[in-house]
């Protein structure tokens, strides 16, 4: 998995306050599943990350993050289909007068694309993201 690394990088070079305060972003993921046709060893994840915003001041625009992940959800992933359920959730819990911590739930999709090299050894690649790529074969193709 990717992504979690990858959220996390986008979302400190965007948002000031995650540069400052690096320990007030907490990225796990969880209810990971996997969708693999059994012809190749590649595969689809789907999984959820889960991006807590630890004591975000009320003094800054919720914005900043809300666009910073809608971003990165644009650029790693493909294009949300009209009238399908958001990707994206959250939850906020008012910790004082001052802060709060949002937790978002962000699902998404990663395409493996495993090989084997001259060794015999597996090859791991993760498929490019929209803007670079044409869409992903369906698992049971051979050539994966």
């Amino acid at each position: 998995m990717i992504f979690d690394d990858s959220l996390r990088q986008f979302l400190t070079d965007k948002v000031e306050f995650f540069a400052q305060n690096p320990d007030r972003l907490i990225i796990s993921v969880e209810k990971g599943s996997l969708k693999w046709a059994g012809q190749t060893l590649s595969h689809r994840q789907h999984y959820q990350l889960l991006v807590e915003v630890d004591e975000f001041p009320e003094s800054l625009d919720a914005n900043l993050v809300i666009v910073a992940i809608l971003d990165w959800h644009q650029q790693n992933q493909d294009p949300v289909p009209p009238n399908s359920p958001s990707p994206i959730e959250f939850e906020s819990y008012i910790l004082s007068n001052s802060t709060t911590t949002v937790v978002f739930t962000v699902k998404v999709e990663e395409v493996v694309v495993v090989t084997k090299d001259d060794n015999g050894d597996y090859v791991f690649n993760t498929c490019p993201q929209p803007a670079n790529r044409t869409p992903p074969l369906p698992l049971h193709n051979p050539n994966l």
